[in-house]
């Protein structure tokens, strides 16, 4: 789904988490008498009053005032781990989706013609009597290809093989733009090949009974294949210990973050000996790759540990391994014993759902997830994309910039000099809306309507020669980072542009229909958040051509950092579960972008004659609309297991911090409510963090 793994920073959405109904009593917020108050109903343009929790001290805890009782009449269904107002617009792009590839599979399609390779992926995945009879097959080769590894010099060839298939075995290995010469491509190596979401599952103790279910799932997937029960929990047993040591070796989720600790040049020859067990000019030969003069090692002491397990771990633990990394990658696609058994584990066991999505759900995800997502989103846009929106989201855009020039101009705290710099990086922000200008061609593609398992292989391997084969190429300007109909939106800083597809230019992101604080406090918030990305912790650390250059004066960096430390500590006492804490080293440029968005986004809605007209809807003044709509567009509840996941990977706060953490820092927010020192929803003068 992401194509640029190396580049692109997301706005991952549907980030909010089951909360307390502590209750107090009701504040009466007293609107301006001196204009009309005019009654509006559900669905008609404002915000939802429904969903006010009326019992809730807005000064208290204004997500729950907000959401409160949106949350108590919308229970998560069993087949999601989190349910919100994004999800509710995924649903409905799903509907949508299935539609038209529901047509596409049916009717007669041009030969060769996107269409006709959509319908054939759709009808091969619901020819569910073929994948319960012979998904077995499809693996059983590789298996015992793998089985028969008698010396270590095999491993690479294993290992190439299972890259040409997107297979996550030893390392990450692939083709982006190069940091600091962002007009051309290079190649990169980074850490990878454990089955758990970072190398703290392998060793926190919080965490050590998903390491021994993790184990339990090792073994099921191994009984499978008809291995003994003896045999498959030795192999899982060793597989574990092996990933362990693999962690270990590992950077942290925020340590990942950290553009410098990453970016390490090397040149061919001093890369290839960091992991001499490992035949790496082997490896590039058999998996298709050019050979490079330079490549950017990501964690290099990862490689040394590798290396070093390579030549010591023996050779029963790295077939084990091989043959795990290919089971667990085809797993959810094979037949229903493997796809249950996987869905238990990772969506069961670590996101806490306890029913599957309908098959259409899962197809369109699994499209979704891979570069033929481009063609999905293609058909989307065919049928339902609005020009109206995209032309008023553009203008949306426009009042944002110009906000966000004035009030750079206006900071206390930054040199001019450094303002000068800011202002060009700024106003060189590219932005792409809608849907790629341009779309990929697929006619190299040839996907039947009776092998799903052989078209998922076909289109990892379509990805992987694609990307190896861009190391010598102009870098694409007019490429998407994601579909066109995905809910979403990103910040890209080596291209130093945001994206927004048409997917979620609709309500509740954006409504034709609704007022304009509505439209400003919702994909306001959003646009003026991808901005804010620019600027950030570590967008900030790119200049405007989108090199990883530093544009800032020592003084005025230091500055920033303090005030961003500020905003650390409001979100490092959030603690939804006992031991679970937010990691504002992690969560940091998310929660920099969520304040400064709301704050680029209120400022840009006092421009409007909406707002100036001062007028009272539903006992709500135009401001506080504005911050009731924002707040709702992050409605949503989590399984437990699902918010602990978050705070474990997630770069984004949990959804009800990105409503309190932000308003607890905007002084705007306390004028519009009435928000005193003292209150729970205001951080004191000391502890307010005034970044943007």
């Amino acid at each position: 789904m992401y194509t640029n793994k190396f580049a692109i920073t997301l706005l991952t959405l549907g980030l909010l988490a089951s909360c307390s109904t502590s209750k107090s009593s009701k504040v009466e917020v007293k609107p301006s008498t001196t204009k009309t108050d005019v009654s509006i109903t559900v669905g008609s343009g404002t915000f939802d009053p429904n969903s006010l929790d009326t019992k809730i001290d807005p000064k208290d805890d204004f997500f729950l005032f907000s959401n409160g009782n949106w949350i108590k009449n919308n229970p998560i269904p069993s087949s999601e781990s989190r349910w919100g107002s994004f999800n509710e617009l995924e649903k409905n792009n799903e509907e949508k989706l299935t539609e038209i590839l529901k047509r596409l599979s049916s009717e007669s399609q041009t030969p060769g013609s996107i269409e006709e390779m959509l319908g054939n992926f759709y009808n091969s995945f619901m020819n569910k009597q073929n994948r319960e009879s012979n998904s077995f097959d499809f693996i059983a080769k590789d298996l015992s290809l793998i089985s028969t590894i008698d010396e270590y010099s095999k491993i690479t060839s294993i290992v190439a093989k299972q890259h040409k298939e997107g297979i996550n075995s030893l390392f990450g290995f692939g083709v982006g733009q190069d940091l600091k010469n962002v007009d051309k491509h290079i190649s990169y190596m980074s850490q990878g090949g454990i089955g758990l979401p970072n190398k703290d599952y392998y060793s926190q103790s919080d965490k050590a009974e998903i390491l021994k279910k993790y184990q339990s799932y090792i073994t099921e997937l191994f009984l499978l294949i008809g291995e003994t029960q003896e045999g498959a929990e030795k192999s899982a047993q060793l597989i574990v210990e092996l990933e362990t040591k693999l962690a270990a070796g590992m950077m942290s989720r925020a340590e990942l973050r950290i553009p410098e600790k990453s970016y390490n040049k090397m040149s061919f020859y001093d890369a290839k000996n960091l992991f001499p067990y490992f035949k790496f000019e082997n490896y590039l030969a058999e998996v298709g790759s050019q050979k490079m003069d330079s490549i950017i090692v990501g964690q290099p002491i990862y490689f040394q540990i590798l290396s070093d397990l390579i030549g010591s771990q023996s050779l029963e633990s790295w077939r084990a391994y091989l043959m795990f990394k290919t089971i667990n990658h085809y797993a959810p696609h094979m037949n229903s014993a493997f796809i249950e058994t996987h869905f238990k584990f990772y969506q069961g066991v670590l996101s806490g759902k306890s029913e599957m999505k309908s098959p259409n759900e899962r197809v369109i995800a699994q499209l979704t997830n891979m570069t033929i997502g481009e063609a999905l989103g293609k058909q989307f846009v065919k049928y339902h994309y609005s020009e109206n929106a995209q032309n008023r989201v553009n203008t949306l855009v426009d009042n944002l910039l110009i906000t966000f020039e004035e009030r750079i101009k206006a900071l206390s705290w930054m040199s001019a000099e450094t303002k000068k710099e800011a202002l060009v990086k700024l106003n060189s922000v590219g932005r792409k809306l809608g849907f790629p200008s341009q779309w990929e061609d697929f006619s190299d593609l040839k996907l039947t309507k009776d092998d799903y398992l052989q078209n998922i292989r076909l289109c990892n391997e379509r990805d992987v020669k694609q990307n190896f084969s861009e190391l010598f190429k102009p870098v694409d300007e007019k490429k998407w980072g994601m579909p066109a109909h995905m809910v979403n939106a990103y910040y890209n800083p080596l291209m130093n542009e945001i994206a927004f597809p048409a997917g979620i230019m609709q309500p509740p992101f954006f409504d034709e229909k609704a007022e304009d604080a509505v439209n400003y406090g919702r994909i306001g918030m959003v646009i003026g958040h991808e901005f804010m990305h620019g600027f950030d912790d570590m967008g900030s650390k790119f200049a405007a051509d989108g090199s990883f250059t530093n544009w800032w004066s020592e003084e005025d960096r230091a500055l920033f950092d303090q005030r961003t430390k500020l905003l650390g500590e409001t979100f490092a006492n959030f603690c939804p579960i006992e031991g679970h804490c937010v990691n504002p080293d992690l969560t940091m440029g998310e929660n920099i972008a969520d304040l400064g968005g709301i704050i680029l986004a209120y400022h840009a809605y006092t421009k409007t004659e909406e707002f100036k007209s001062g007028k009272v809807i539903n006992g709500y003044t135009p401001a506080q609309r504005f911050f009731l709509s924002f707040a709702q567009l992050w409605r949503i509840s989590y399984t437990e297991e699902e918010l602990k996941n978050r705070i474990a990977n997630d770069p984004h706060s949990p959804g009800m911090y990105r409503v309190n953490g932000p308003l607890m820092n905007c002084p705007e927010f306390f004028e519009a409510f009435g928000i005193k020192e003292g209150d729970k929803m205001r951080n004191s003068e000391k502890k307010m963090a005034r970044i943007w």
